[in-house]
């Protein structure tokens, strides 16, 4: 497998505090601001496995902060989406290499972990990722990671895909479901066809994966939005393949579908290292530590292991998980193993991304 500015600092609070006991003529703008925190709506651009609406309505009861999803598939188009619309998100999640992408670019501001005190609960690898780190500041509240791999059903699949040229064979034709990431597509493509850099391939490379993921189209049943499609459609059938995170064994058990098999290409594959992002445009910093506190609670992190499937980066969590009878199916999916995470080729944004952009659309539209 291959900053805050603008929140309120502790001693703002405590001086708010104090200026409420001497009475609200004298609290006023402390205090305001205060009560502007505690009816705030934060606004999400996000992935559909970072939450849960239950969790978002518990949240917002406990601690008065609103969470609304808007919902991306690619990297790529989630940067752009802040780089255009300036303050209207407050978070934005976002993988690996492309946290340290949004924050060189000044969209993204980083902060003291600490400030989000539910980082006690993570492993500690999760808090030392040298990518991103901003001195004594993080780039990125850690979540999950996973490596991307095949998920074949068996009855249909009759040879294990354990190549992605596998997935060429015209016996597939409409049968394989996989997201709608452009980049990563074309690092997949260039795992297939040898570039030794998935996001730094040369024009000739890009070239040779263009021409892979030609060949491939005809296979692809539908390019998904978010990964649950991709279950769905493994799970209903209309799928004989899938390439997707870890833990869709499982997903599509529980949705009652078949029993599907993983394959892990010999060419390798890609992964990611996902996290939550503080908007730098955003005038809700102060309200960023209190929600996500709430949010990444081990309870809610142990509940969304058992939906989503992939590994998370909550140790608190999988203590629970352990103590819930569901120990065996999170150490199948590496949930106890974090370091794994640093063994793969992480994602992140192209050498050349027009030039990845381009050859995508070439082929699909």
């Amino acid at each position: 497998m291959s900053i805050t500015e603008g929140r309120l600092s502790r001693a703002d609070l405590l001086k708010a505090g104090a200026a409420g006991a001497l009475g609200l003529t004298f609290a006023g703008p402390a205090l305001a601001k205060g009560m502007r925190i505690e009816s705030t709506t934060l606004n999400m651009l996000t992935w559909s496995d970072h939450y849960a609406n239950d969790q978002l309505k518990a949240v917002a009861k406990a601690v008065g902060l609103q969470g609304r999803p808007t919902l991306f598939s690619d990297n790529a188009d989630a940067y752009l989406k802040i780089k255009q619309t300036h303050g209207q998100f407050d978070i934005v999640s976002g993988d690996a290499l492309w946290v340290p992408k949004y924050h060189k670019d000044g969209l993204t501001t980083s902060f003291p972990l600490s400030e989000i005190a539910a980082s006690k609960q993570l492993y500690s690898l999760a808090r030392t990722f040298p990518f991103w780190k901003d001195g004594s500041n993080y780039m990125g509240y850690p979540f999950s990671w996973s490596t991307v791999q095949i998920y074949y059903n068996p009855k249909y699949v009759k040879v294990k895909p354990d190549s992605w040229h596998a997935l060429l064979d015209k016996k597939y034709r409409g049968k394989i479901s996989l997201e709608n990431i452009p980049t990563d597509m074309m690092a997949i493509a260039a795992r297939a066809t040898g570039a030794k850099k998935p996001y730094s391939m040369s024009k000739a490379e890009i070239s040779r994966a263009k021409a892979f993921l030609k060949e491939f189209k005809p296979n692809v049943l539908k390019l998904a939005s978010q990964n649950n499609e991709v279950v769905r459609a493994l799970a209903d059938g209309s799928a004989w393949i899938g390439i997707t995170n870890l833990g869709t064994d499982d997903r599509v058990k529980d949705a009652g579908g078949p029993v599907v098999k993983t394959a892990y290409p010999k060419e390798g594959t890609i992964g990611f290292i996902d996290s939550e992002q503080i908007v730098k445009a955003s005038k809700n910093h102060d309200a960023f530590f209190k929600f996500e506190n709430s949010m990444q609670q081990a309870k809610w992190i142990a509940r969304n292991f058992i939906t989503n499937g992939r590994p998370l980066f909550n140790e608190q969590a999988y203590k629970i998980l352990v103590n819930t009878g569901h120990g065996d199916r999170a150490r199948r999916q590496y949930y106890n193993e974090p370091e794994n995470a640093l063994k793969m080729t992480i994602k992140g944004p192209a050498g050349d991304e027009q030039a990845y952009v381009d050859a995508f659309n070439e082929v699909f539209g």
